[in-house]
């Protein structure tokens, strides 16, 4: 069985990647397990008068967000009859996923090559870049 990271955050890219993945399965009658993750950036905070509750409502409401953008994906994961387990994140994308390819122990990761990002994301160079050189699996990227 593969162990599959997939990193998804919306993108028109990552959607093909999960319907990648799916076909994968289905030609090869592969059997896989799939990491769905999507890392949300944590807010830049600035001033003296931002308290801890605060700060746990921001994060809260980022883990909520990532938690619905992984509902269409295991959606589909599920009506192909792929085991798959969500995972939600917050922080540096590429860090994110290569901690998460270490403690789930996956082969591999799939994504996508340009994000939702901001111009810089539109770059292959950005954060599909990072993550190709930090983790220590083969990593696939999809257009």
């Amino acid at each position: 069985m593969r162990r599959i990271l997939l990193a998804f955050d919306g993108s028109e890219s990552s959607k093909r990647a999960v319907e990648y993945i799916i076909e994968f399965a289905q030609i090869h009658a592969a059997t896989l397990e799939v990491h769905l993750i999507n890392v949300q950036r944590e807010p830049s905070l600035y001033g003296e008068h931002v308290s801890g509750e605060l700060i746990e409502q921001m994060q809260q409401s980022l883990l909520a967000t990532a938690a619905q953008a992984l509902e269409w994906p295991a959606d589909e994961l599920q009506e192909a009859g792929i085991a798959h387990k969500t995972h939600a994140a917050l922080g540096n994308v590429a860090e994110r996923v290569s901690d998460a390819v270490k403690q789930l122990q996956c082969d591999t990761v799939v994504m996508g090559t340009r994000g939702l990002g901001t111009f810089s994301g539109l770059l292959l160079g950005s954060v599909a870049n990072r993550v190709i050189h930090e983790v220590p699996v083969p990593v696939l990227l999809v257009k």
